[in-house]
């Protein structure tokens, strides 16, 4: 994959204005000094997706998408960071330098291109097999057993892997393929005394596919009572299970608003088949949290539709726990009476399966529906425990009027009073280790802070990315610091007002201090502060959405000088108070700064800022 160095990357995006780019994709129109129109990243009916010059930022009020013009062909076309750069230098017809690898990056570079190729290969070896005399009974399973015409069949490049012990082999050794990449890829096993022989022998074949489009790996399953019923080619550079999610190169372009989420290859083809484009699913494993991670950044809702046996609904559950953490909308159509999807739009269509859909259960609900299986309800012991978990995993939900909405609803379904099952809600919460115990039953172990670890991805970043455990969940501190960010940003002759109270260090450390630092920076030395250039030190759209996040927090109730003067302050003070908390004693100079800290948060009382 080409790099380009941090001067080339911000020339091609200063020469492309982010208005014109994405304009050519969204339709957009003026309203002030920004560009508005309908998110192309959600279903919406009224425009929410705003596109500002001046920051070269565009934004999406719903579903809080944004970023600069990287971002946006990033997420709408799914090119990857360098191929957003190419595409822009392209438009603009700016010359990109080839950049010399180092004999490591080569050999890297090499190596991935190889595995591309041959899993390419070896999937089109496999569905021309499915096709040939030989691959009878693969066909006879996809066709007969499992109803597919040869449209899906070629849509997902099925194909079966034949008897014949060294099948493949012989292929790609006659493709000119060497060995060692053949066992890389996982495509070979090499045995001293027997030789090479395919990994795969007698199975229907499913090409893995990454959000691209392109091979990275291949499943098969097994047509006679072998074991395990389904493999996986090795994991290796270019392909971990964690990472990948099956179909998600098609679901990625569905208009829908949400995502079906499946566990495994024939529920996703099945549903596909049936007109669900949005079908996706876990690649043959539990769902992880960098699957869970990913669904997050899709912005849309995920609908569970897991096996109705036991290993189902303990998986469903497992990932409900996951996606509440991370706040994932996230309901569940329900198999009940079917083993799988694939089964019920078999036995009742497209039509019905439509209908589940439209009836799908909340999540929450479907949780303590669940937990209500494992208790007696004719023991009035048994029973309850049963409320007992029922008001413990109320706890687990963050705001109070959600949380006084299901009190409602769950005391009607479960037949007890509201006053009752509140009562029990607040006797539970005092006993610590009964809630924990609930907690992790919810949760599986998880926190929120097991998904947000500096080895989930890289950013290629010159700033920090720290991130101190103590400033995780403050939101309200956050939407603070967004306000007098944003408001900078709007009004850079405000910082002549506030620099001699207030400083980066008065941020929370890791992106919004870095961002603080960077403005303050820029507005020392009377210069313009671009946020859409700083963003091209990430390559993770992540913190491009975040940076957009905070640099479009709204700023109410400015109707007056004075209204302005008194938002001013508060704000101030609340993050000169904040910073007074976090001072870590222990450092030298801790004291300096705490005398200071009390100091400008006596004078911003007593003074006028405007």
């Amino acid at each position: 994959m080409p790099m380009y160095s941090e001067e080339v990357i911000e020339e091609v995006r200063s020469r492309n204005d982010i208005v014109d780019v994405i304009s050519s994709y969204v339709q957009l129109k003026k309203s002030g000094s920004n560009y508005f129109g309908l998110c192309p990243f959600h279903n919406e009916n009224s425009p929410s997706f705003s596109v500002t010059r001046s920051k070269q930022m565009f934004y999406c009020f719903g579903c809080h998408m944004g970023g600069n013009v990287y971002t946006f062909l990033m997420e709408y076309n799914k090119y990857t960071f360098p191929e957003a750069v190419e595409e822009l230098a392209n438009r603009c017809g700016y010359a990109l330098p080839k950049q010399p690898m180092t004999n490591a990056q080569k050999a890297r570079q090499t190596k991935r291109t190889k595995l591309k190729n041959i899993y390419k290969d070896a999937a089109n070896y496999y569905y021309a097999r499915l096709h040939s005399s030989g691959g009878k009974v693969g066909m006879d399973y996809f066709a007969k057993a499992r109803n597919l015409d040869d449209d899906t069949m070629k849509n997902f490049a099925l194909g079966y892997a034949d008897k014949k012990w060294d099948s493949l082999y012989q292929f790609l050794k006659s493709k000119g393929y060497e060995e060692e990449i053949m066992k890389d890829a996982g495509l070979v096993v090499f045995d001293e005394k027997k030789g090479p022989r395919d990994y795969f022998i007698n199975r229907v074949m499913f090409p893995i596919l990454d959000a691209n489009g392109n091979p990275i790996a291949l499943g098969g399953r097994v047509l006679d009572d072998s074991k395990p019923k389904y493999l996986n080619s090795r994991e290796n550079e270019i392909f971990e299970k964690r990472n990948t999610i099956y179909g998600f190169n098609i679901a990625k372009r569905t208009r829908r608003d949400m995502f079906i989420l499946c566990e495994g290859y024939m529920d996703v083809i099945a549903l596909h088949r049936a007109g669900f484009d949005n079908a996706i699913a876990a690649l043959g494993t539990a769902l992880t949290k960098q699957h869970v991670k990913k669904l997050k950044d899709s912005h849309k809702k995920i609908y569970i539709c897991f096996d109705s046996d036991y290993a189902g609904v303990d998986a469903a559950l497992r990932a409900i726990g996951m996606m509440r953490l991370l706040e994932v909308d996230c309901k569940v159509i329900t198999m009940e009476e079917y083993k799988d999807p694939d089964e019920y739009i078999k036995a009742k269509g497209a039509e019905a399966f439509e209908e589940r859909i439209k009836n799908a259960e909340n999540s929450f609900l479907f949780a303590i529906r669940k937990r209500r299986e494992d208790f007696d309800v004719n023991d009035p012991e048994e029973n309850n425990r049963f409320f007992r978990n029922m008001a413990g995993r109320i706890i687990t939900i963050p705001t109070e009027i959600e949380r006084e909405n299901y009190i409602v609803v769950l005391a009607d379904m479960y037949n007890v009073s509201p006053d009752s099952l509140r009562e029990l809600v607040r006797d539970v919460s005092k006993n610590k280790d009964e809630l924990n115990a609930i907690q992790e039953e919810v949760y599986k172990g998880y926190s929120k802070s097991d998904f947000y670890n500096e080895n989930d991805s890289s950013k290629v970043s010159a700033f920090s990315k720290k991130t101190d455990a103590k400033n995780k969940g403050k939101e309200g501190l956050k939407e603070t610091e967004g306000i007098l960010l944003t408001w900078l940003l709007d009004e850079p002759s405000l910082y002549n007002s506030i620099s001699n109270y207030l400083e980066p260090l008065d941020f929370s450390e890791g992106l919004y201090r870095d961002i603080a630092t960077e403005m303050f920076t820029a507005l020392s030395e009377d210069k313009e502060f671009e946020p859409a250039s700083i963003m091209c030190a990430f390559e993770d759209n992540e913190a491009h959405q975040e940076i957009a996040k905070m640099l479009h927090t709204k700023i109410e109730g400015l109707e007056s000088k004075k209204d302005k003067e008194t938002l001013l302050k508060e704000t101030l003070i609340k993050l000169k108070n904040e910073g007074l908390n976090n001072v870590d004693k222990t450092k030298p100079g801790a004291g300096k700064r705490i005398r200071k800290i009390k100091e400008d948060i006596r004078n911003l009382r007593d003074i006028d800022l405007l």
